[in-house]
């Protein structure tokens, strides 16, 4: 990877404390946003999918990272405008990347494969169940939710594709890691963007941490935000679907 700096062009936050304020600004809001659709359920007596319950701290974490980059000096509606015009290349190259998380994912795999060999299933589901519980619960309200109406999947489908990937690429990638790098190597940049990422993922930290990595990767490479969320959407749409299949 490049020593120097590949974002000298771009907006970034090179001021180190100010970085860290809003990245702590970001779990603060993340936190408030993600008790809003809970308190909606005990008051309202409404009911929320997982997908719909996250919709606020996204929307709220893409809304604050636009806003930060606006102010040290994106013009956002160049930005549009260039997404716009490249948008058959960025999908191409989102397609080709995605092929990469494939690769990445079947190389996890393998390693979950190993482990289970050297714990067994016992030890195994034992390992996944913080990650496995949760992902099957949601299946079953997601394939509940499409037996009412496919329509109803809709909410949970633009989160899953559209809103999560938006916020989750502005912050990660946009404004903490392009932010890092300035300063820092790749790896260092990388590795603190990732590790980041992975938590905000609770249990599924261990497994999202080189997904983080590999999204890093693709971003220095490529310098496009539209190919890394359009990626991005493409892997949750997949894991979206698996786990409806469950």
């Amino acid at each position: 990877m490049e020593a120097n700096d590949p974002f000298g062009g771009a907006a970034t936050c090179r001021d180190g404390v100010r970085l860290l304020a809003f990245s702590a600004f970001i779990v603060f809001l993340h936190a408030v946003l993600s008790a809003l659709p809970a308190l909606a359920e005990e008051l309202l007596r409404l009911r929320f999918t997982p997908l719909e319950s996250i919709a606020p701290a996204m929307l709220g974490t893409a809304a604050a990272s636009a806003a930060l980059l606006a102010r040290l000096g994106a013009d956002w509606r160049a930005a549009l405008a260039d997404w716009k015009r490249k948008f058959p290349d960025d999908l191409l190259k989102a397609l080709k990347y995605f092929g990469g998380y494939v690769l990445l994912a079947a190389a996890i795999a393998v390693v979950l494969s190993g482990l289970w060999l050297l714990l067994g299933d016992h030890g195994m589901k034992t390992l996944l169940q913080p990650v496995s519980a949760p992902a099957a619960r949601e299946g079953v309200i997601l394939r509940k939710v499409a037996a009412v109406s496919p329509w109803r999947l809709l909410p949970s489908l633009l989160t899953a594709c559209a809103l999560g990937p938006l916020a989750e690429e502005l912050f990660f990638r946009r404004v903490l890691f392009a932010s890092l790098r300035a300063s820092r190597g790749f790896w260092y940049s990388a590795g603190c963007s990732a590790a980041f990422f992975a938590l905000f993922h609770g249990a599924a930290a261990p497994l999202m941490l080189p997904v983080g990595l590999y999204f890093c990767w693709v971003y220095e490479k490529e310098r496009r935000l539209p190919v890394n969320v359009m990626m991005h959407a493409m892997v949750n749409l997949v894991m979206m679907g698996n786990r409806m299949l469950g």
